[in-house]
């Protein structure tokens, strides 16, 4: 046998324990409320034999919620008072209390009552499983009849977590509205169908709903959303109506809970190329990279929350937000913050929000948070030095320029970023592309001139040049002679055969004028 203590003061409560406890009463469990949220919860869980209320604690917002938990969960309440006057008085009458006590409480008072309490017994209604249910089950999945005549009213109820679908199912077992009800609970919902004894309009059933849905915050802090099925014909097609309503609880991504649905054919959504553009990719890069939290926020509301004409398939809407993410990543990894675990952290638990999370607004929400952490971070390596895209290009191109058909498409595929703000990037450092692949190409050609016997032929092809008349033009721009003239005139040492043409970074610098940014 459980009793429940419900009181603002945490001494009031303690103090009812010790009390219980030091005379032994026959309660294997007392549990604790410090109001009537928490006690709604734990009377629907728990189901304490008895109750112990500070009539306090109620107002008119929360009284019609409890005082419908009291009764179909707790067998006998004791309330108490430190206002000992007609309105608790008339409380407690509504809430058929067995006494009520006024503080300070009165010791042999209260015992009497826990004596009393303990022996009063109400009978329990066992809960009756629907003799139709396999019928019921069968017509929702399949498209068969069903054999009542009575056409009941259909409602799909969905909570926010899968883990409330007990409460739910247990509450409106318990709670059901001003007509007779049949509950088939699912996986992560329950079906509802309603009977209506007399002439109804949607907009009945529907005020109806909605003072369930209030009840139901009122005595849980969980939010839920109904779908109702609006059918014009003289029968109902069960299959129909689950795919209408559950296709339409959908909407949850977009509008939330606590939403009341009225569909009467199946919910469409649009669909779309969900991978970025490369003007989308540059634009984050780019974004991130300046720590322009002002644009990625108008991204990411333009995008995601704006008003829809036709609203996206939510699963694909998801895709389109792992791009996104994607493109952070390839900022997290150029900024050497991978190593950092709060960004891994951060990282991971956006992935999971971006996958799971039932509403969209909240997703983009957690997303700028995590594009904020994102950018702080980002800012802290700059200042270490330990960011720098032209290095990292440096260090690719010196192993890679002897390619002839070496692109910038894949030094920004290398970097993670695309070729447009590739581009940008080392244009900005006066530093294009096509210079540096060149310059390395030249060089690499110089020591090998001076240092091998092979062919000019030979070497224009293993540093890069696919045209010896081209790499002899090319090398005569920047030397002002020829690859032939050069050899005769700087050769000293011994020639060898070729060696792999790599570059070291040191002779790359101190043969051309280009300066490292640091």
């Amino acid at each position: 046998m459980d009793i429940l203590i419900i009181d603002r003061d945490e001494t009031e409560r303690t103090g009812m324990e010790w009390f219980i406890r030091s005379n032994q009463l026959p309660f294997e469990h007392i549990l604790h409320a410090r109001n009537i949220k928490q006690a709604n919860m734990l009377l629907s869980k728990r189901k304490p034999h008895v109750v112990i209320l500070e009539l306090e604690l109620l107002s008119p917002t929360n009284f019609a919620a409890f005082a419908m938990n009291i009764r179909r969960y707790s067998k006998s309440l004791i309330t108490t008072t430190a206002e000992p006057v007609f309105e608790r008085a008339s409380q407690a009458i509504e809430l058929q209390s067995k006494s009520l006590l006024v503080k300070p409480l009165n010791l042999t008072l209260l015992k009497k009552a826990l004596t009393n309490a303990t022996k009063i017994e109400h009978s329990s209604q066992p809960m009756e499983y629907i003799s139709r249910s396999h019928e019921i089950y069968h017509s929702l999945f399949l498209k068969t009849s069903l054999s009542d005549p009575v056409q009941p009213i259909f409602l799909l109820m969905e909570p926010e977590k899968q883990a409330h679908i007990q409460d739910l199912f247990t509450w409106l077992y318990n709670n059901s509205p001003s007509f007779k009800i049949e509950l088939y609970p699912l996986h992560n919902r329950i079906v509802c169908l309603a009977y209506v004894r007399y002439p109804y309009t949607m907009e009945n059933i529907k005020f109806e709903v909605s003072k369930i849905m209030q009840l139901w915050r009122e005595a849980f802090d969980f939010n839920i959303n109904i779908a109702i099925y609006k059918n014009e014909k003289d029968h109902i097609d069960l299959h129909q109506a689950y795919t209408v309503t559950r296709t339409v609880l959908n909407m949850r991504f977009y509008k939330g809970f606590n939403q009341v649905f009225v569909v009467d054919q199946v919910h469409t959504f649009s669909s779309f190329d969900p991978f970025l553009t490369s003007d989308e990719q540059r634009f984050w890069m780019e974004s991130l990279e300046k720590g322009d939290i002002e644009s990625i926020k108008d991204y990411l509301y333009q995008t995601f929350t704006r008003p829809f004409n036709n609203y996206p398939e939510p699963e694909i809407v998801r895709i389109q937000l792992t791009s996104v993410l994607a493109q952070v990543r390839r900022f997290i990894n150029n900024c050497k913050l991978s190593k950092i675990e709060v960004v891994e952290e951060a990282y991971h638990h956006t992935f999971q929000i971006i996958l799971n999370h039932p509403v969209l607004y909240t997703i983009v929400q957690e997303f700028i948070l995590f594009c904020i952490t994102i950018i702080k971070h980002a800012q802290v390596q700059k200042q270490k030095r330990e960011f720098n895209y032209l290095e990292r290009s440096l260090l690719y191109l010196e192993h890679h320029f002897n390619n002839a058909n070496l692109r910038l498409e894949d030094l920004a595929n290398y970097l993670e970023i695309s070729p447009n703000y590739l581009s940008h990037l080392l244009s900005m450092e006066n530093k294009p592309f096509k210079k540096i692949v060149t310059e390395f190409r030249i060089n690499s050609a110089k020591k090998l001139l001076l240092h091998t016997n092979e062919t000019i032929y030979n070497i224009s092809i293993s540093v890069g040049f696919k045209d010896q008349n081209y790499f002899s033009r090319v090398f005569k721009q920047f030397n002002n002679t020829s690859p032939k003239e050069y050899r005769r005139s700087h050769q000293t040492q011994p020639r060898t055969k070729a060696q792999a043409p790599v570059q070291q970074r040191s002779d790359w610098n101190e043969s051309t004028e280009i300066k490292e940014s640091r």
